[in-house]
């Protein structure tokens, strides 16, 4: 009864933003005619299970430095204000600029967030039971500066920045009673090296191509952190396109942590891009493996559909991850600019004994 009671919902709460999306574009469009831009103001209304419902305002800018021609990717700008019925505030800005003609690029996040997190403790053998809430306030910095040393690949410089100020414990958690390391908040100051190769044939919808990233991050004293440990993240995606519309996406992700981190840094299972189903941190370790896979296919006009499936491990050894789990799912996605093939999302996912609803914006990978 309730999935059949959300599906009506979401069957009418997607008619009126197929509306509004029309209306939008249409604008869009004849605005665009005649300048190197597009302009995407929207309504933010979404839901994962880590926010519930969230409401606030968004825009869309997507656009190309004066002289650039076609050949150069657009650069864009999203701007997002949003509150939560789980009493959270977000406000950011992503980023992707490409300048020099496309042989420099700059891409990440600025943001400040007042959050509500959940923690079950460390571990591949931690309990729903042991669930706790604390909340946090931070600033967030994520800054990449690539310069093309080939026609699809680009290396540079990364920097993160979280400035975690907790304002809640649960009296009676984990966190407040034992002595787990990060659980009086810190600086969270990394810098690296990024690479990435990029042969896809659109940033946001991708219908062939692949993605490839690998970086290294370094918190230390000389770094500004708080705490002393590495990171290291690989994450390839593929897409194959057969016939017109029809798309198998492919996604790995690893993400393996050495030195202390903080229980706040440690790799994160679960959330609204990897293993959608599971809560992101039910499950957290030093290391993290993950295998997803897409099928897209068109349903009617701006409708598309997913079915989707993902296998994930964490563990404290990199060469033996623990608890391998699965998830699996079925999805819409709306177009919301045909110009730049953005999509609101819409997921649900299910794992071994959860599941999860998401309403977003843009693709998991």
């Amino acid at each position: 009864m309730l999935i059949k009671k959300i599906g009506v919902i979401l069957i009418i709460f997607l008619s009126f933003w197929a509306k509004i999306i029309g209306q939008v574009d249409a604008q869009v469009q004849d605005t665009t005619a005649q300048k190197n831009y597009s302009f995407v103001p929207l309504p933010l209304i979404y839901f994962t299970p880590e926010t519930k419902w969230g409401f606030g305002i968004g825009a869309f800018l997507a656009f190309r430095f004066n002289g650039q021609d076609q050949s150069v990717p657009s650069s864009q700008l999203t701007l997002g204000f949003a509150y939560t019925t789980e009493k959270q505030f977000l406000s950011y800005l992503p980023f992707q600029l490409f300048i020099k003609e496309g042989k420099v690029k700059l891409y990440g996040e600025l943001g400040y967030y007042r959050y509500v997190y959940r923690y079950y403790g460390n571990g591949s053998e931690s309990l729903e039971e042991d669930e706790e809430i604390y909340s946090v306030n931070f600033p967030r910095i994520r800054m990449n500066a690539l310069y093309r040393i080939h026609p699809k690949i680009f290396t540079g410089v990364r920097y993160f920045l979280d400035d975690f100020n907790i304002q809640e414990l649960a009296p009676e958690g984990i966190l407040a009673t034992q002595d787990i390391l990060g659980n009086d908040g810190g600086l969270i100051s990394a810098l690296g090296l990024v690479a990435n190769y990029d042969s896809r044939d659109d940033v946001f919808f991708p219908h062939k191509g692949s993605l490839i990233e690998i970086s290294y991050l370094i918190n230390s004293k000389n770094t500004g952190s708080d705490f002393d440990f590495q990171k290291i993240f690989l994450d390839a995606a593929s897409y194959f396109n057969f016939g017109k519309k029809n798309i198998l996406a492919l996604n790995l992700y690893s993400e393996l942590t050495f030195g202390d981190a903080p229980f706040n840094q440690l790799s994160l299972l679960g959330g609204t891009k990897r293993m959608r189903g599971y809560l992101e941190g039910r499950f957290r370790d030093d290391h993290y493996l993950a295998f997803q896979s897409e099928y897209r296919f068109p349903i009617y006009k701006r409708f598309k559909g997913v079915v989707f499936g993902s296998l994930g491990s964490i563990g404290s050894q990199a060469d033996g991850l623990e608890n391998l789990l699965f998830s699996y799912g079925l999805g819409v996605r709306i177009g919301i600019s045909k110009t730049e093939r953005i999509n609101l999302r819409l997921d649900y996912g299910f794992g071994k004994n959860t599941s999860g609803f998401y309403l977003t914006f843009g693709e998991a990978f």
